[in-house]
């Protein structure tokens, strides 16, 4: 049966989603694993990182991936601290212009359960 999680230490969410050419999908991984979230999780309040490739290409022939970031406070990733270090690395000058478009949804969270 299923418990809810209470007091749980990631009251907020955010969820990127990005599109990329698949000729680009070692390097992002690369980048985005080693590099990107180990940087961006130097920040106090970043608590958890969740990463998501759909199963298919989208219609336009990229590939898919999301990436679940869990917070202790409210638009994190928008302060200058992140905006810093998201720009540090390999992330900015070698991903960014390669991905295809990107999406950003944010909130707190509602309920959170577990076996």
């Amino acid at each position: 049966m299923a418990k809810r999680i209470e007091n749980s230490a990631a009251p907020y969410w955010m969820m990127i989603t990005f599109e990329i050419e698949p000729k680009d999908d070692a390097e992002f991984n690369d980048i985005y694993d080693n590099d990107h979230i180990p940087t961006i999780m130097q920040l106090p309040g970043v608590l958890e990182v969740i990463r998501f490739r759909d199963a298919h290409e989208n219609e336009r022939g990229y590939l898919v991936y999301s990436a679940l970031y869990l917070m202790d406070r409210e638009n994190l990733h928008e302060t200058p601290e992140w905006k810093k270090l998201s720009d540090m690395g390999r992330w900015m000058p070698v991903i960014r212009p390669k991905v295809k478009s990107r999406a950003r949804r944010m909130g707190p969270m509602v309920a959170r359960f577990t076996q």
